[in-house]
């Protein structure tokens, strides 16, 4: 199906000259004070090279603003929904900061209704209660060695209690979350994806297995090895990985069945390498309870009975009158934050979503979470024509936000009392997170890289970048960079944006102080032709009474974008 991107095309070219001559007005909503801006580099810059590139770059949503005045520099699109992938991670995160705090902490905690006898029997249920905590594996742990260092130290805590045998069952309750544990967005064929993870209240290692493949020793053709982390019976790899020779390319794709561990790998590994990828395993508790069992007989622990999930409608009579023994307490939410943005973790961006849904609804469900988000943003006056929030990470091609949307969301988080905790999570060009390869085209680019700090977004079709940047003349400066439906390849995309990125970082716009709000634009017939005849107005905009900016309407057709081949939202 052909999308909307030609007639969006023409919108802009016919528009370009034009928009060359004028400064870039936007009609503020009450209560924001975006405003006309008095400079032009930035704008000329960044409308240089989306002419250029207007053939294939398809849908472009680019909107800038100082961060200190908020003047408006650049507006081509910025308030037409698109398609945003990990940029939604930005409205998950500073909405989880504002509305939990820095300091919030999940708990998972092991109950029991009985104590252990003399001989350390414990003659009842061992019962774990999940609280939604995304952090259990070895993620955080100093040495990063050992991913069921969380579960080995609540097993050492148990033996510690006198603890040597469990007589009844490992009862489970993940009631934090609902148990929509995938999202109807997603694409069902690349479930066994990491970046697909399933979302429960209880689950261990970011709903994965970790696998290391090795083309050692072995011959091109032959078949790779593999090693699963943790060591488990719980999944099961259908091996079909081959080694490639040396120089030819080295990727591995993951399949698996809803409601199945049989995990089917292939691709290659080039010879004498290594690398380490992750699979998605089904039902986390389970999950959890099979390693975690794995972890107690290993520290003198016998649990006798099975591992059972509990209906959500006994959760109330089995842990009545039972006593927490044993709590364990996650990272702060400044660690799972930057986790989100830094690397673009989906499995913790969802679990937050989930989070505030339960936390401040009481009911840990995408509905419920995705109502407090969009509740904030309200209450906050962000301008939320066309916003559409379906999850947490932007994987899902439902979300829908213009570039505008997420300035203002940049501009509230960073203004807000959590703006340090924040800032940090974000990746940084050339030094940190998913921005640390990019900007190596130029000098220029690889100078400027560490002045810009962004989130990145990427699946089939879209790219994007947002964040904050200084330029030239020392002024910080909020931006977002949104493409939709281009017809260039993925790598080119992101070069595009690295370019359109380091333009706003190389301008030396001095941007005059704020004092009264834009009014409206209303664009007349024959502006187009004046404004080509008056350099006044190019040069001065302030002096061109009533400047207009005039893009026609694009028709806003949107396609899914296509199934991302390896592409994690980043």
């Amino acid at each position: 199906m052909k999308t909307s991107s030609v007639s969006l095309r023409k919108a802009a070219a016919a528009a370009m000259p034009f928009l060359f001559a004028l400064a870039a007005i936007t009609s503020p909503t009450p209560g924001q004070a975006f405003l006309t801006t008095t400079t032009a580099s930035v704008r000329l810059g960044v409308e240089s090279l989306v002419n250029a590139n207007k053939d294939k770059a398809g849908k472009v949503g680019i909107y800038v603003v100082d961060a200190q005045t908020s003047r408006v520099l650049v507006d081509i699109n910025g308030q037409k929904a698109m398609v945003p992938a990990s940029n939604n991670k930005l409205r998950t995160t500073a909405a989880a900061l504002a509305l939990l705090g820095e300091d919030f902490r999940y708990s998972t905690d092991i109950l029991t209704t009985t104590s252990a006898d003399d001989r350390g029997v414990l003659p009842g249920d061992l019962i774990v209660r999940g609280g939604g905590d995304p952090t259990i594996s070895g993620r955080f742990e100093t040495e990063k060695t050992d991913v069921t260092a969380p579960l080995r130290e609540m097993a050492k805590a148990l033996k510690a209690k006198g603890i040597t045998e469990v007589a009844g069952n490992m009862l489970l309750d993940d009631t934090y979350f609902d148990r929509d544990y995938f999202h109807s967005g997603w694409y069902k064929s690349e479930r066994g994806e990491w970046y697909e993870a399933e979302i429960w209240g209880l689950s261990f290692n970011d709903g994965c297995v970790d696998l290391t493949w090795s083309g050692k020793g072995l011959a091109p053709g032959d078949l790779a090895s593999v090693t699963m982390t943790p060591q488990t019976n719980y999944a099961k790899v259908d091996n079909q990985v081959r080694v490639s020779a040396k120089g030819r390319p080295s990727d591995r794709t993951y399949t698996r069945a809803d409601q199945s561990n049989d995990i089917i790998a292939s691709g290659t590994i080039t010879v004498d390498s290594s690398k380490v990828d992750s699979a998605t395993v089904w039902n986390g508790p389970l999950f959890f309870a099979s390693v975690f069992r794995d972890v107690l007989t290993s520290e003198g622990i016998t649990v006798r009975g099975e591992a059972r999930l509990l209906d959500p409608k006994e959760v109330a009579t089995v842990e009545a009158g039972a006593q927490v023994i044993v709590s364990h307490k996650s990272p702060p939410l400044t660690d799972v934050v930057n986790t989100v943005n830094r690397v673009s973790q989906n499995y913790y961006a969802d679990s937050l979503v989930k989070t505030l849904g339960r936390e401040k609804k009481g009911t840990g469900s995408y509905a419920a979470g995705v109502e407090v988000i969009n509740d904030y943003y309200k209450n906050a006056g962000i301008y939320m024509a066309g916003n559409i929030i379906v999850d947490g990470s932007g994987l899902a091609a439902e979300n829908m936000v213009s570039a505008r949307q997420l300035v203002e969301t940049i501009r509230l988080a960073d203004t807000g009392a959590h703006k340090a905790a924040w800032r940090d999570s974000l990746p940084i060009g050339s030094t940190r997170g998913s921005l640390k390869s990019r900007f190596q085209q130029t000098t220029q680019s690889r100078t400027l890289a560490p002045n810009i700090m962004g989130k990145t977004g990427l699946i089939g079709g879209v790219r994007t970048l947002s964040g904050i940047t200084k330029n030239q003349a020392g002024r910080e400066v909020y931006y977002s960079i949104m493409l939709n439906n281009f017809e260039f390849s993925g790598a080119r995309a992101i070069e595009f944006i690295d370019e359109l990125a380091v333009a706003i970082a190389a301008s030396e716009d001095k941007v005059a102080p704020m004092e009264t709000k834009a009014k409206p634009a209303i664009v007349k017939k024959g502006a187009k032709k004046k404004a080509k005849k008056s350099k006044a107005a190019a040069a001065n905009i302030t002096n061109a009474p009533k400047a207009q900016k005039a893009l026609k309407k694009a028709a806003q057709g949107r396609r899914r974008p296509a199934t991302p081949a390896t592409a994690a939202v980043r």
